[in-house]
């Protein structure tokens, strides 16, 4: 049972703000990353246990959790936040000052756990915050490893595990960082969250590089898993580009994922040897026709726009293609399933500049798929992509600014209130109604898009009025010269 006031101990830091102190932070950092080192092996077999990633996968999900602890301990300055301190007490503005929020409440998704641990942990501690990490008991690996070595390398005061959610009234003091929205249980009402349920769309244009287009998008739905929110779910090909992109695509798959089961199988079937509920589905699917497969995965081709194939998240390594017409067609159907975790555009810059701006999707990549991406999780829910590090310390921050200087608008409004009609008044009043600066723009220069339709119908119409009239002319001309011979 939870009890009433959990973790007083960190409400209590966080009262005498000892995490704001920048030693403070640097001397966490250095126990952390000392202690996450000692236990590599450990770490890295827990890793293995947990997700049966290749070797490869396990070290770079280690490497990119390393190397975003490294970014926010190196991006800590003693000396810039000394100057911020005292900027009052030297007679200047502390506009940007900011604070930790308090205590944050991390709830880390299951899919590449160590590494979306390590980026919250670590954006956290750098924003000046005490931390909490949700690691119920389960039978995985990487979360009762880390349940025992966290507690080891960080102050008691300012961190702390918890097996199970606290109540509303604790989490309503917190800022939750909740990194699988299907997570169940109470909520804070200040959360970060992540999303798992939005669907991710590639689109491969008439104008794309189909080779360079298959392997990325290959490598995008069959690496880590293909568990990553931003694997993609469906993959839309102009119909011209559907065939030269299929026999990439099985060349890239066949070439990547042979090694699982020494061979992979082409197949004008619909025979799947499935390892999922989703793969059953797909086997099952009557509008889809299974291009190649292997002992877990499978690339199929989906014809009906109302399987289900197209409608939800695909967990698992089985990549979905879809044909389309056009790009206002790739536009249409992606935005029917809402705002999506993201859009791959593969297409000339002028095409990709179009779609990302007209599909709904929370950030969009032109011409590659950020490989470190497929590790962790998302980015949370309509905040500020940072793309050195998953979580950047402002999230986990609040602005305190404190200001000095008196501004212009509190001179003007205190001379309205306190000497009416003064001739310093009037001029404030004048400039509040003057007319707005000039566009600069030459009155009838403008053509909109209607406009623009008219003039073309009307360059149409004269067209052909002169090129009927011009050959109307060489006929008569030239029957009126044969009846004069």
């Amino acid at each position: 049972m939870v009890t009433p006031t959990p973790f007083a101990r960190l409400l209590s830091a966080e009262v005498d703000s000892r995490t704001q102190n920048t030693r403070y932070r640097q001397t966490q950092f250095h126990r952390l990353q000392s202690t996450l080192v000692d236990h590599i092996d450990e770490v890295k077999d827990a890793i293995q246990t947990d997700s049966g990633n290749s070797p490869e996968e396990v070290q770079a999900e280690i490497c990119l959790a390393l190397r975003e602890l490294r970014a926010h301990y190196i991006s800590l300055n003693l000396g810039k936040d000394l100057e911020s301190e005292y900027r009052i007490a030297h007679g200047k503005d502390n506009f940007d000052a900011k604070r930790g929020v308090g205590v944050a409440y991390i709830v880390p998704c299951v899919h590449t756990m160590f590494f979306s641990v390590i980026c919250a942990l670590s954006a956290a501690v750098a924003a000046g915050n005490c931390v909490i990490i949700e690691l119920t008991k389960t039978a995985m690996a990487v979360p009762a490893l880390l349940r025992k070595i966290l507690p080891q390398a960080l102050d008691s005061d300012t961190f702390a595990v918890s097996e199970e959610r606290p109540d509303v009234t604790f989490l309503n003091k917190v800022k939750m960082i909740v990194q699988d929205n299907n997570a169940s249980g109470p909520m804070s009402e200040r959360c970060l969250v992540s999303p798992t349920t939005a669907r991710t769309v590639a689109v491969v244009d008439r104008t794309a590089d189909l080779v360079k287009a298959a392997k990325a998008l290959v490598d995008a739905r069959f690496t880590f898993g293909g568990n990553s929110p931003y694997a993609p779910d469906t993959v839309l090909v102009h119909e011209y580009s559907m065939k030269p992109f299929v026999e990439a695509i099985i060349q890239c798959s066949s070439k990547t994922l042979a090694g699982e089961n020494g061979r992979a199988r082409h197949s004008g079937s619909r025979r799947l040897n499935p390892k999922s509920s989703l793969l059953d589905t797909a086997q099952e699917d009557a509008g889809s026709r299974v291009l190649v497969s292997g002992s877990n995965w499978g690339v199929l081709k989906v014809d009906d726009r109302k399987s289900a194939l197209l409608q939800g998240k695909i967990d698992g390594k089985l990549l979905v293609l879809h044909s389309i017409t056009s790009l206002d067609d790739a536009i249409d159907f992606s935005n029917l399933s809402g705002t999506l975790a993201a859009t791959y555009a593969f297409a000339v810059p002028a095409s990709a500049k179009y779609l990302t701006q007209y599909i709904d999707a929370h950030v969009s990549w032109i011409n590659h798929v950020p490989t470190e991406m497929l590790i962790g999780p998302a980015f949370p829910l309509d905040t500020v992509p940072c793309f050195e590090t998953r979580y950047s310390v402002d999230l986990l921050q609040v602005p305190r600014p404190q200001i000095l200087t008196e501004t212009k608008h509190s001179t003007m409004v205190r001379e309205l209130l306190n000497t009416p009609n003064t001739k310093k008044s009037s001029i404030f009043w004048q400039d509040a109604i003057a007319a707005l600066p000039s566009t600069k723009q030459r009155a009838g220069s403008t053509i909109g898009f209607f406009e623009q339709g008219i003039i073309t119908g009307g360059i149409i119409t004269i067209t052909s009025f002169i090129v009927t009239v011009s050959t109307l002319g060489y006929y008569t001309f030239t029957h009126a010269k044969g009846l004069r011979g």
